[in-house]
Order: structure tokens, then sequence, then C-alpha cells
């Protein structure tokens, strides 16, 4: 993961930060559409001076997600640099994708797994399927990573060993459709 992008990206969520709780002072800062404010705020930066490629949505959406996902990882690091990761793993590109290893972690009842299986079928992508109720060690290997077993998800193993973990089966497909596509 490009590190210098990565903190740029924490750098600008914490100055979104600050410019939200100013202009929400009068309710400390209580705004139920956060997103929307904070999307509005760094669509240009993200999309023109960081250069990741996604729509006003797909940020409102991301930063909902990372919001979650903060909260039920209770996670200790400060919030704007774990919102960064969240949201270079699910947009920036991959370094060197035909370096990657890729596992999803599914099972077969799960519509949104079979969403996150069409591209890989399509594309031909050599993924490894997981299946989380027919190896408990993946499921084991899952809750130990994320906290929750919760499904797709995708592992990227990059060249160096890094481990990155997408969740959501819409961020998965546009991954590999970006990536490998």
């Amino acid at each position: 993961m490009d590190n210098e992008l990565m903190r740029r990206l924490a750098e600008l969520l914490e100055k979104a930060g600050e410019a939200h709780h100013q202009a929400f002072a009068a309710t400390d800062g209580a705004d139920p559409d956060w997103s929307i404010w904070y999307a509005d705020y760094l669509f240009e930066p993200i999309t023109q001076q960081l250069g990741l490629e996604l729509h006003k949505s797909q940020l409102i959406y991301c930063l909902m997600d990372a919001d979650n996902e903060y909260r039920a990882m209770a996670a200790e690091s400060p919030w704007p640099d774990f919102y960064a990761g969240h949201l270079m793993e699910c947009h920036a590109p991959a370094e060197s994708p035909a370096e990657e290893k890729l596992a999803l972690y599914h099972f077969q009842g799960c519509p949104f797994c079979s969403m996150a299986r069409v591209p890989i079928d399509r594309l031909g992508i050599d993924v490894e399927l997981r299946d989380i109720y027919q190896d408990r060690q993946h499921m084991d290997d899952l809750v130990a990573a994320r906290g929750r077993a919760t499904v797709p998800v995708l592992r990227i193993t990059t060249a160096d060993g890094e481990d990155r973990w997408m969740p959501e089966s819409r961020d998965i497909v546009h991954y590999l459709e970006s990536t490998y596509g």
C-alpha cells in the first residue's frame, strides 16, 4: 500500500474533521448527514490531488462503511488513519496486481458472496475461494483479522506479504473489475 498516499489521505480526513466540527459547533459536531458533508468537502481533493477514481456516492458509502468498521472493531488507531486505510483498501489501485494472491472468504448461500464471485468467473481471475462453513480455519482466520465473520471479504496479499482485507461485495467487484478487467 502506498504509505505516502495513505498519509496524505489521513491528513485530508483530519482537516475535514476539524472543518466539520467548526461548521457544526452549535450542535457539538452532531450531524446525521455527516458522510454527505464529508464527501462534499473531500471529493475534489481526493479525486484531483490524490488521483483516486471514485464517484461521490462511492465516497459517501465508503465513509459510512469505514465508520461502521471502526466502531465494530473498536479500533485503537486514530480515526483518520483507520478511515484512510479503509478508503485505500476499497479504492486505491493495486501496486502490482500480477504479484498479488487473492482469497475470497464466502459461503455458498450468500447472495452478496455470489455477486463478488461473478467478476472472478467472468474475468478468469485466480482467486482462492475460502468457504467459512466448509473449513473452520477460514472462519477463524477471518474473525482473527477482522473481529467478525461477515462475508464476503477479499484478502489481498501483496508480494511483500502485506495483507489487505476488503469487505463489501460492491467494493470487491469494483476492485476486481478496475484492477483485473
